[in-house]
């Protein structure tokens, strides 16, 4: 009788512990008060760049001849499946994604660092679209163990540029965003992947490897796509760009100046003025027009918008906001209005 009350009490309080998880995880910061893309943002033009945000850190840039996309990835598993069971595309989200933004041809597919939630997919979107899958060695791994060719594999050397058309990229060496001890033993921070890999496989075997800033340059105008919050002093110093998309995932957890010099070694440093954050949506849920900010005991969306506000304003600019699938059309004129 007393085994049996004693079940009950578990019971009772496992189902609290697990209702008191889910409200947690429920909370997610109030999106609608972000302003709307200004209009000049948002016009369709001929003669400019196109850049849809994909969620995460995926950005597909194209000028209509040549298409581009970073960090392809929209099989977006879900939180408990990601920690406890090996990892595969789930290539019917890919192929849904591609589809809703129309893709069905692109050049390279720059992979920025090879966690999961950049690199999962890449290898099978570029084994779809014809791509070129470019990035570390480790990246390189990831596309060898889905069975890609090494001709489409290429490596990224820091600062030197490689040509698609009219656009060239250079890879040049970033860091990942500061978190956890736990959770950088749990994702290889700084580790690299030395095999080909190839999927099922568990979220440590997705190791961060080198992280990268990308510039994408183009007559129509320069990008910074910087995939994850983090920065090495200088490196971007002497490097021009008029649009940044730069990663806030983990800002608002980050110690006092960290964000000053996260903006001067990034924004500051190559002059952009139309700067648009990414990577705070919740990749844990399927791609659409309507994904959610990531819960708020992941990460404080509000606080880490308004650090990166703060330090913009000293050098004049502001955030300016997309949601993911939204569109903008960019080129750099006389007549581009500043956001």
């Amino acid at each position: 009788m007393k085994l049996a009350r004693l079940l009950v009490a578990l019971l009772i309080v496992l189902a609290g512990t697990l209702l008191t998880v889910i409200a947690v995880f429920s909370v997610r910061p109030d999106l609608s008060a972000l302003p709307s893309q200004s209009a000049t943002l948002s016009a369709p033009r001929a003669d400019s760049l196109r850049i849809q945000w994909l969620g995460t850190s995926s950005l597909l840039v194209s000028d209509g001849q040549t298409h581009i996309i970073t960090d392809a990835y929209f099989s977006r598993i879900d939180k408990l499946a990601s920690v406890t069971r090996p990892m595969a595309p789930d290539v019917g989200r890919i192929d849904a994604a591609l589809k809703a933004s129309n893709i069905e041809k692109v050049d390279v597919i720059p992979v920025l660092h090879s966690h999961f939630d950049h690199v999962l997919d890449s290898p099978w979107v570029a084994m779809r679209t014809g791509a070129d899958l470019a990035g570390s060695e480790s990246t390189l791994n990831v596309g060898r163990g889905a069975g890609m060719s090494e001709q489409q594999l290429k490596l990224a050397i820091p600062g030197e540029p490689m040509r698609y058309g009219d656009f060239e990229i250079i890879f040049l060496l970033s860091d990942h965003v500061p978190q956890a001890e736990w959770i950088n033993r749990l994702t290889g921070i700084n580790e690299t992947i030395d095999e080909p890999l190839t999927p099922p496989a568990p979220i440590d075997a997705w190791k961060e490897a080198e992280s990268y800033a990308l510039l994408v340059r183009h007559p129509y105008g320069d990008v910074l796509i910087q995939g994850s919050a983090g920065f090495v002093e200088g490196q971007l110093e002497g490097y021009q760009a008029d649009i940044a998309f730069v990663s806030s995932v983990g800002l608002s957890r980050q110690e006092q100046g960290y964000v000053p010099d996260y903006v001067r070694n990034t924004v500051g440093a190559t002059g952009a003025t139309t700067v648009i954050p990414i990577h705070w949506d919740d990749f844990f849920v399927a791609l659409d027009a309507n994904t959610p900010a990531l819960p708020r005991v992941m990460e404080d969306l509000h606080a880490s918008f308004n650090l990166l506000n703060g330090e913009l304003e000293k050098l004049g600019t502001s955030l300016t906001y997309m949601r993911p699938m939204e569109t903008i059309y960019f080129r750099t004129s006389p007549e581009q209005i500043a956001p």
